[in-house]
């Protein structure tokens, strides 16, 4: 009877299926579709001071975010999160953090490009943020250890920067992104070997 009711309780494949499309489209595709397109708007329409602390606003989520799912903090989260139902905490919630830096270290380049602050090769264009997030997307991608990706797929870095400043901001990507995300993988790999042993009691 209890196995029954179990059974009737547990999701169908076409929820479990729904589920997960839900959780990619708002958990991780969300966030980056809205800093893109608050982040494009405020740089292309608005003043620059309006825009200086939208791109504030945006960086203080992103350090929070970062800090949330990195150390104790990320392993309580992802284990809540998966009480909760989450399928892939981890993978939706790290993998969102990278997406959701893209718009914003993008548009704090190319403002910077636009005001002649930084330097690439070849020159960002105007008010651009797609092709400055591929640079970013490319250094993240060339950061996993051994897979070599953007080698094995024949993608070569966008672009190239000439001063200190765009050295500092990739830094800064590097361990606001790059290091909380693989960080967190070790997070949740550890939440799900505590979780298989608490099923196991």
């Amino acid at each position: 009877m209890t196995s029954q009711t179990e059974q009737a309780d547990s999701p169908t494949f076409v929820q479990r299926v729904g589920i997960l499309i839900g959780e990619i489209a708002f958990v991780a595709l969300g966030p980056f579709v809205v800093a893109r397109f608050a982040l494009q708007a405020s740089q292309t329409y608005l003043p620059s001071a309006v825009h200086i602390v939208i791109l504030t606003i945006f960086f203080l989520l992103l350090v929070g975010w970062a800090w949330l799912i990195t150390g104790e903090r990320g392993e309580k989260f992802y284990k809540a999160a998966y009480e909760q139902g989450m399928t892939w905490p981890f993978l939706f919630f790290s993998f969102s953090l990278f997406l959701f830096s893209l718009p914003g270290f993008a548009s704090l380049t190319s403002t910077l490009s636009d005001l002649g602050r930084v330097s690439f090769e070849p020159q960002i264009p105007r008010g651009d943020l797609s092709g400055i997030q591929d640079f970013y997307a490319w250094h993240f991608l060339n950061s996993i250890p051994g897979l070599s990706i953007p080698e094995t797929l024949l993608w070569q870095n966008p672009f190239k920067y000439n001063d200190r400043l765009s050295g500092a901001i990739l830094l800064a990507f590097k361990l606001l992104v790059i290091i909380p995300v693989i960080a967190s993988f070790a997070v949740w790999r550890d939440v799900k070997k505590e979780m298989r042993k608490e099923s196991k009691k």
